[in-house]
């Protein structure tokens, strides 16, 4: 009987046994292994990872911006997926991953889905904190790109804070932001001058680089977005490539102009090489919208002028800001260009422009508080480099071939005020205010038509509005010089009553008007208030 107990227990000790091995074995465990310093990506020729990759290849980040490319030859540009698998070495702490993409993303931690944006969409950031113990973890990022502009980019770091509401900042310890970002950040604005200082504890003060991400809820409208810098820099705007500057430089701002529906997403990326380090972004509304397509055309296909700032007067040594200027037409004042980047005295501009003009003779007006030269077709027509310290005009005619006609004017500002506006008009036509306008073909008779008619403000820089046509009359409003009105038919005594872009009306002396008009054939009207 005793025997019979003893082979029971021994039995039950054995069963007992291995049932706790197998119990182990079927435990979902990551198994201890060697990290990955790379990524192991597969590639698919459908948004569903179905079947076998048409493409596979270990790399270092996932950093992609194919825009409407694809990975490969062997990945169509359109309705590809992509799968990257990877182990990595933790320390114990809350990591923030962060996945920015066009279209979907899911991303995986053991078998934890951190992240899923399975979706079509423009490009988005997606950010997320946990905590991660120590050891190895199985890192799996799933991607689908549908239409359109495709981007996958996935990174992480120790969390900062745990709540973005401004920037997300990604700082890395190198000038091509390599790898994985040392520091991850919450920054309220870019708008840093670090000096010769380091941005953040455990990031170097030299050698270093910055990603900013961030969705912009804006009312609809064209804004002009700055970036402000020592040294490189790049700027996307709803996926699009808006400045590109990435070389070390000096501490210069660029611009560039885009239209916004609502909603813009912008990234910066930054990098510092030595010395001194800065990095600020502006944007601001400068006018409502007006095509509806998004993105405005390049510099290069607007009729606008590419302007170059300087913090001297004589053009010399590295400029400070060169952005584009739709037209010349800048009173500032006692102000500054662009305030904490360009001088508010004693600073220099040089515009360019080539710009299309009907066959014709052309008057061309410079209204300038400091010196000016200006070029057309390559011919020195205006050369009055000089502060008279007041605004004076300069103008002279030009016979043009027709064609594409090469622009050029130069501006200096020594102290006091500052203005800089250029006119442009047939000779014995109808001006127009700046080269942002399409200039008008000019006529070889003059007109008869009494209305609708325009002109422009002539040997004055402010010109007084009044309510009736004379002295006694008060004024309620004015126009600037250069400035192109239009003319209601009416004339009394001398004066011509205008129409001001509200559409009420008003009355100026007629010395003050130059256009394609005759006095005569207005039509003798009384006061309004008569």
């Amino acid at each position: 009987m005793m025997q019979k107990i003893t082979v029971r227990r021994v039995g039950f000790i054995v069963s007992s046994a291995l049932l706790l091995i197998f119990l182990f074995n079927a435990l979902p465990v990551t198994p201890t292994q060697a990290t990955d310093d790379k990524w192991y990506v597969r590639y698919y020729a459908n948004k569903t990872l179905s079947g076998d990759p048409v493409k596979t290849a270990h790399e270092s980040n996932i950093d992609h911006n194919w825009g409407h490319g694809s990975p490969g030859d062997e990945v169509p540009n359109n309705n590809f997926s992509a799968k990257w698998t990877r182990n990595v070495h933790f320390d114990a702490g809350v990591y923030r991953f962060v996945a920015t993409m066009d279209d979907g993303m899911r991303v995986w931690v053991n078998d934890n889905e951190i992240i899923s944006s399975w979706n079509d969409s423009q490009v988005h950031t997606v950010v997320t904190d946990i905590y991660i113990p120590t050891g190895n973890h199985n890192l799996k990022v799933e991607y689908y790109e549908a239409t359109g502009g495709a981007t996958a980019q996935f990174s992480w770091g120790r969390a900062g804070t745990t709540n973005i509401s401004g920037w997300l900042g990604q700082y890395f310890n190198n000038v091509n932001l390599f790898g994985q970002p040392s520091v991850v950040r919450n920054d309220g604005t870019i708008n840093f001058d670090w000096g010769t200082g380091r941005p953040a504890e455990g990031i170097n003060k030299d050698d270093f680089s910055v990603r900013w991400t961030r969705t912009l809820e804006l009312p609809p409208g064209v804004y002009r977005f700055t970036t402000t810098t020592d040294d490189g820099v790049r700027l996307w705007v709803n996926d699009q490539l808006v400045i590109d500057k990435w070389q070390n430089q000096a501490v210069t701002s660029y611009a560039a102009d885009v239209e916004v529906a609502g909603t813009a997403a912008v990234k910066m990326e930054y990098f510092e090489s030595r010395d001194y380090a800065v990095a600020k972004l502006d944007y601001t509304k400068i006018s409502d919208v007006v095509s509806g397509s998004g993105l405005l055309p390049p510099a290069s296909e607007l009729s606008g002028w590419d302007g170059t700032y300087y913090n001297n007067t004589n053009l010399d040594g590295a400029s400070v800001m060169m952005r584009f200027d739709p037209e010349i037409n800048f009173i500032w004042g006692s102000s500054s260009p662009q305030p904490n980047v360009v001088n508010a005295d004693r600073f220099s501009v040089r515009w360019t422009n080539n710009h299309d003009f009907p066959a014709g003779r052309y008057r061309f007006t410079t209204y300038v508080d400091g010196g000016v030269r200006l070029w057309v077709n390559n011919q020195l027509i205006i050369d009055e480099w000089q502060d008279p310290y007041k605004t004076v005009s300069h103008a002279n005619v030009i016979d043009l071939p027709g064609g594409s006609v090469p622009l050029r004017m130069e501006f200096f500002e020594d102290v006091g005020l500052a203005e800089a506006r250029l006119v442009i008009a047939p000779e014995g036509g109808t001006a127009v205010g700046g080269t942002g306008t399409a200039v008008s073909s000019p006529s070889a008779t003059p007109t008869t038509t009494l209305a609708p008619m325009t002109a422009q403000v002539v040997n004055a820089r402010v010109l007084n509005v009044r309510s009736g046509p004379s002295m006694a009359d008060e004024p309620f409003t004015h126009v600037s010089g250069g400035q192109v009105v239009a003319l209601t038919g009416c004339r009394n005594a001398g004066w011509i009553e205008i129409r001001l872009p509200d559409g009420t009306t008003g009355w100026v002396g007629g010395a003050y008007l130059s256009g394609n008009f005759d006095y005569n054939q207005l039509q003798t009207c009384t006061s309004s208030t008569e």
